[in-house]
């Protein structure tokens, strides 16, 4: 049976193309840049739908006869607002059909919550625009009267996760150096390993009743920006220092830097204690992260 994969070439979307595969099934992935896609995967066999997230036919070609789609399409922080277009896309191409939509939530949308862990009923409460659009796509899927399961995962790292707030953390790491955080780092945080994240994903699909659910993630256990850096450096053999950065500080560099102004919008996930309870959808799926960090670490490592 068919899954499609929507931004395929992203790190979450790689991952799962990946898992996919290696269980056997058939998938059909939307790429924009078909050798980008052959680099990430060269081992992969899969059916790739070059095209455009925000083209509708593209879109249908995807999701034609395909039993679930993974929407794993993420914009960049300064294009966020397409998010939104593309959600809309995705909706209209598979209202025939009603494939179940997957689709990867994160901790933003929560804001401050009034008490942790998160759980699958905690109410949004999304403090920036950025966070707001990301609500906004989850509660238009979710309200779209299709068979939608919105998974919410702890930030990811992992093999072919280069996003700007993880990919320094390894490379000055790595290299000896000290690492400057655009955040708190001594705050209650989690991670997930990005083949958890996809197993996560992988395990509500095709699943009656999972449809129309939410589903908060954790990961393997607490950990804060600087205890996580410090494991960087053990694995690697290096020594460094870990500071963070004041919230004032990023705020005050957006006024003059539209990337700094919207990065500003995500940094609340470490201020505040965003720990999510996994236990809804270990009930339901039976899954549960398996990647400690030590290993998660050193595999990245290695990968870097």
């Amino acid at each position: 049976m068919m899954h499609a994969v929507t931004g395929a070439t992203g790190a979450i979307g790689s991952a799962l193309v990946r898992l996919l595969a290696a269980e056997g099934k058939e998938v059909r992935a939307l790429v924009r840049d078909e050798e980008k896609f052959k680099r990430l995967l060269p081992d992969v066999s899969a059916e790739l739908v070059v095209g455009d997230i925000l083209n509708a036919e593209d879109v249908r070609e995807t999701v034609k006869g395909v039993a679930a789609v993974f929407h794993c399409v993420n914009f960049p922080l300064i294009q966020f607002q397409r998010n939104l277009e593309a959600a809309k896309v995705l909706l209209e191409a598979a209202s025939a059909e009603k494939p179940h939509i997957v689709f990867p939530g994160n901790t933003w949308v929560f804001g401050r919550p009034a008490r942790t862990p998160i759980t699958p009923e905690t109410p949004f409460n999304p403090p920036s625009p950025i966070a707001r659009i990301k609500a906004q796509v989850d509660e238009m899927l979710m309200g779209s009267g299709l068979p939608v399961t919105v998974v919410h995962l702890p930030d990811f790292y992992g093999p072919g996760v280069v996003n700007p707030l993880v990919q320094p953390l390894f490379e000055n790491a790595l290299a000896g150096k000290n690492v400057t955080f655009p955040g708190p780092v001594d705050v209650p945080h989690e991670f997930i390993y990005i083949d958890d994240a996809a197993g996560a994903l992988l395990a509500v699909a095709g699943r009656e009743e999972c449809f129309g659910k939410r589903y908060t993630v954790g990961g393997v256990e607490p950990i804060t920006v600087r205890r996580f850096v410090e494991l960087i450096y053990q694995v690697a053999g290096t020594q460094g220092h870990v500071r963070g950065m004041p919230p004032w500080l990023l705020r005050l560099a957006g006024l003059v830097n539209a990337e700094a102004r919207a990065a500003a919008g995500i940094m609340h996930v470490f201020a505040w204690d965003t720990r999510m309870d996994g236990s809804a959808i270990q009930q339901d799926t039976g899954f549960v992260p398996r990647v400690g960090y030590k290993e998660g670490i050193r595999q990245t490592a290695d990968w870097f």
